[in-house]
């Protein structure tokens, strides 16, 4: 019995031949990644949260790279300046775009921000959560010891209350809208430049309220200048664990968390993305870093690339919404 041997055509052998070169290539991008320097673009200047943050994170991914990790600081326009930049670069894991949940607020905020957070991006990995409190001054608010005594107070004084920002469509503007927007509390927003001329005005109390960071508030906190009410986020931060949660003070549909979050142009090869994702993961999950990040009013945590894409695509659909019932505009 004769066994026939089948002979491809040429064509179908190329093609196989291919196929085998391709699915072979899919894992060479990270072979030998990065051979020169990272930048990571940071839309905020130096020495603020978003840059120290920055900095602590890439310090410890440098030594385990074994290549410089450059910062690029470029604040403006809340962000927009810093993500465009990143959009147009290269996809190819040497530059990166740290950003905070304004990456997916903006594209309602902005006429026109300039960017597409699901088409021109890749996530890398989600970094951090800023912790974020309610506080309210001493000054003028006896009775005062809860999110719902501070709705009853100010619904009392309809015009009376100011609540303070760094600016018009900042976390701290945007989230006391949010509770202006579900209770109908009447505040006025009163904006100034800096945390220190916030707080100053909170203290002599001028204005009453006013949503910020840990490193602004809890100091005074504990200096007993000021009232903290309550913590933006699923579970309570330790450093202040009597402070109950938003959902715990009664307002579980309050949705204001500040991510951060490491992210690449879109195109970046995915073994490059995944080799990031893995080497930011064990810089996060270092007792140092986790120390450093705490100390700085920042919750570390990591998450896979498409954890995090969803939470971009959850919060993008959940600012597009808020944004359009408040009726905010950046210009």
């Amino acid at each position: 019995m004769k066994v026939r041997s089948r002979i491809f055509p040429k064509a179908f052998g190329l093609f196989f031949t291919g196929l085998v070169l391709g699915i072979g290539s899919q894992g060479l991008h990270s072979q030998g990644f990065p051979v020169k320097p990272i930048k990571v673009v940071v839309p905020a200047s130096p020495a603020t949260a978003p840059d120290t943050m920055s900095r602590t994170v890439t310090q410890e991914l440098s030594l385990r790279l074994g290549q410089p990790i450059l910062i690029e600081n470029v604040p403006g326009a809340g962000g927009n300046i810093a993500t465009v930049n990143v959009a147009r670069a290269a996809p190819n894991g040497y530059t990166l775009l740290m950003q905070l949940s304004s990456f997916v607020v903006n594209p309602s905020l902005y006429k026109n921000p300039g960017y597409d957070p699901i088409k021109q991006f890749d996530p890398v990995i989600q970094s951090a959560w800023t912790v974020t409190l309610l506080g309210i001054s001493m000054r003028g608010t006896e009775g005062v010891n809860s999110v719902s005594d501070l709705i009853a107070f100010a619904k009392a004084r309809p015009g009376q209350l100011n609540y303070t920002s760094s600016g018009v469509g900042t976390p701290q503007h945007l989230r006391m809208e949010i509770l202006i927007h579900l209770t109908g509390a009447d505040f006025t927003h009163v904006p100034f430049k800096s945390p220190a001329e916030m707080t100053r005005a909170m203290l002599v109390g001028d204005v009453t309220a006013m949503f910020n960071s840990a490193t602004v508030l809890i100091p005074q906190a504990r200096a007993g200048k000021i009232k903290l009410l309550a913590y933006v986020g699923k579970e309570r931060w330790p450093q202040v664990p009597e402070v109950p949660t938003m959902a715990e003070a009664g307002f579980p549909e309050f949705k204001a968390d500040i991510w951060h979050g490491f992210l690449a142009p879109a195109g970046t090869p995915k073994d490059i993305i995944r080799k990031l994702n893995t080497e930011f993961t064990a810089v996060l999950t270092a007792p140092a870093t986790q120390q450093a990040l705490i100390k700085l009013g920042i919750s570390p945590t990591t998450s896979t690339p498409e954890e995090f894409g969803e939470i971009i695509k959850t919060d993008l659909a959940y600012w597009t919404k808020m944004i359009k019932e408040i009726g905010i505009a950046a210009e």
